[in-house]
């Protein structure tokens, strides 16, 4: 009888120990704010006069004031530089330093930060103190670069972040180290990411789709909490299997913001939200100042080495009329061929109102891609006309039949074509059966900008320049 009371008395003193130890050491609550964008393409700043970064600044500036007590991470999904002139021009050092004032952490490797080169790259991210991050790109060359992941204390708190790049990037981009690495799948590279870390919280940064990493998340054996993605351009904000998802527009018109509460080893979104840009700044701190003072440097010495006024324009013009003043203008560069084309995708701005200025052009091409002229097969050139949608000329479509002048084309046919570098090299899934084509010297800008001088000395504007050349 004094055995079972003594046991009793045991259990009583454990469970009260148990709960005076739970008194004094209760769960751990940690509160983590990540800030994000996407598909940035340089635009820190618009020919409008919005001052995109210097907005970005002064709103995360708020959301760090606000979130109290609150571990901040900013990051990105990638394609940051190439773009806008007042990017592409610096190579991406501008958009750098930017990045670099805004505190980014980590970027996924997109498919266009290879554009001006590996060492670009590399002191690009040194000039952000950003670092590149992607499980999926197989490659020894590039091993110094960028690594599959990477971990970030936030707090007391042990947070992976992990990134995959889209499988299409050797068809989208003809960067040398793209082509000759190898694309893993993501499901394949990802878990051992994850598995390697044990960390506290485990985050997917992917430079796909939405649409796209959905299909192999939710193969993945253990779960993230959030996927960001990117590359499409698209908004996408949904969740998934008890996944997050979440993704901006291109062009930094907005960031998304997620607040996590992790308590013990539970983790939770409590908050997720895109947040448009504002348009106005105000330009209270002394960092919004210094952000201003950065962006205005580049400006300045953008105007000075591209502001040439090529022509004036009385109103914007559509992407339609510019697709087709662009095709149109190489092949009156090349006469003696029978048709030019492009990719609607390289087109990366439009003309506005005013003065086009040379810079304008470097915005809408930000590429360095070389005009190509080669020889394609009819049942080619009419695969290729009707994946470039208005961007094409010297061929018109009467009753579903395709023609180059009155001479309906024969898919049997050899044709002499226009086009640039990275169409001819299967960019975008352009083909060239059998074909032979030669890289000029001439950059793919310098037709339409060699017309639109010339039709400016003619009095002409735009419109007129447009209606001129589209007749010839």
């Amino acid at each position: 009888m004094v055995k079972k009371y003594w046991f009793l008395f045991l259990v009583f003193i454990f469970a009260g120990c148990a709960q005076i130890e739970g008194f004094f050491h209760e769960e751990e609550t940690s509160t983590i704010l990540l800030l994000y964008t996407n598909d940035e393409h340089g635009h820190i700043y618009e020919n409008d006069g919005w001052y995109k970064a210097v907005a970005l600044y002064e709103m995360w500036e708020d959301e760090e004031k606000n979130c109290k007590n609150c571990a901040v991470v900013k990051l990105s999904g990638g394609d940051n530089y190439t773009g806008t002139a007042v990017s592409t021009f610096f190579k991406g050092v501008s958009t750098a330093e930017v990045m670099g004032l805004l505190g980014y952490r980590v970027s996924a490797l997109g498919n266009h930060e290879f554009d001006f080169g590996e060492r670009e790259l590399k002191n690009n991210a040194k000039t952000a103190n950003m670092q590149y991050i992607s499980s999926n790109v197989v490659s020894k060359e590039m091993k110094n670069l960028f690594d599959p992941s990477t971990v970030i204390y936030a707090g007391n708190e042990k947070i992976l972040f992990v990134s995959a790049i889209t499988e299409e990037v050797k068809r989208i981009s003809m960067a040398q180290p793209f082509v000759e690495s190898t694309i893993a799948k993501p499901e394949n590279t990802v878990p051992n990411a994850i598995a390697k870390e044990n960390a506290d919280l485990n985050i997917i940064v992917a430079h796909e789709s939405h649409k796209e990493a959905k299909t192999w998340v939710s193969s993945l054996p253990q779960k993230p909490l959030i996927v960001f993605t990117a590359h499409d351009h698209k908004e996408a904000h949904s969740e998934e299997n008890g996944v997050l998802f979440i993704q901006n527009a291109g062009y930094l018109p907005s960031y998304a913001k997620v607040l996590i509460e992790k308590k013990g080893k539970n983790s939770k979104v409590m908050h997720a939200e895109i947040v448009p840009l504002k348009r106005e700044i105000e330009l209270k701190s002394t960092g919004s100042l210094e952000m201003k003072k950065t962006i205005d440097k580049y400006l300045a010495l953008l105007e000075k080495e591209t502001g040439q006024t090529l022509i004036s324009a009385g109103k914007p013009l559509k992407t339609p009329a510019l697709q087709k003043l662009f095709a149109c203008s190489m092949l009156r560069s090349f006469p003696e061929y029978d048709a030019a084309f492009s990719n609607p995708g390289g087109f990366r701005d439009s003309i506005k109102a005013g003065d086009v200025k040379k810079s304008d052009i470097l915005s809408i091409f930000p590429f360095d891609n070389f005009i190509v002229t080669a020889t394609v097969q009819g049942e080619d050139l009419i695969f290729d006309i009707e994946k470039s949608e208005n961007a094409y000329c010297g061929v018109t479509k009467k009753n579903k039949k395709w023609f180059v002048g009155n001479e309906e084309i024969d898919k049997s046919k050899t044709y002499k074509i226009v086009t640039t570098d990275f169409v001819y090299q299967g960019g975008d899934g352009y083909r060239f059966t059998d074909s032979q084509g030669i890289t000029t010297s001439v950059s793919w800008r310098t037709p339409l900008e060699n017309y639109l001088i010339e039709s400016s000395k003619k009095g002409w504007n735009l419109e007129k320049a447009c209606e001129k050349l589209v007749r010839e």
